[in-house]
């Protein structure tokens, strides 16, 4: 018998809080990792890097103001870096994304598939790192 939504939910799971979008959601990741401050423009570099797209600065622009105001990020010299609050809002996006890259496949190694796509599932566990 497969789970459904419901039943999850029925079962005191707790309820997902949709909050940040992909292109935010990739924003975090780019600054959580840096260890540094990054400036819109080396964030979208990276983004662009990993989408294989061109991500202009005007489009992060926005993205990043709303994620300012949700307290995700914080502004330091002349870029961003990450906080708790982004960790805690990015964290369950990024299980998600393990757990629906593997979900029932099992024709590849989960650990070898995240080292090369460089994803942690526990990644984003603990507090934020010193910079």
């Amino acid at each position: 018998m497969t789970a459904a939504a419901n039943d999850l939910l029925a079962a005191g799971a707790p309820g997902c809080d949709w909050k940040m979008t992909v292109f935010e959601l990739a924003i975090f990741m780019c600054v959580f990792r840096a260890g540094r401050p990054r400036r819109v423009e080396e964030i979208c570099q990276v983004i662009a890097g990993w989408f294989e797209c061109v991500v202009d600065p005007q489009a992060a622009a926005a993205p990043i103001e709303h994620m300012v105001a949700n307290r995700w990020v914080a502004e330091e010299g002349h870029g961003f870096r990450a906080t708790e609050e982004g960790r805690r809002a990015a964290r369950p996006l990024m299980s998600g994304l393990v757990r629906m890259l593997d979900h029932g496949t099992r024709l590849i190694d989960v650990a070898l598939m995240m080292s090369v796509l460089r994803l942690s599932k526990g990644e984003l566990d603990h507090g934020i790192r010193d910079l």
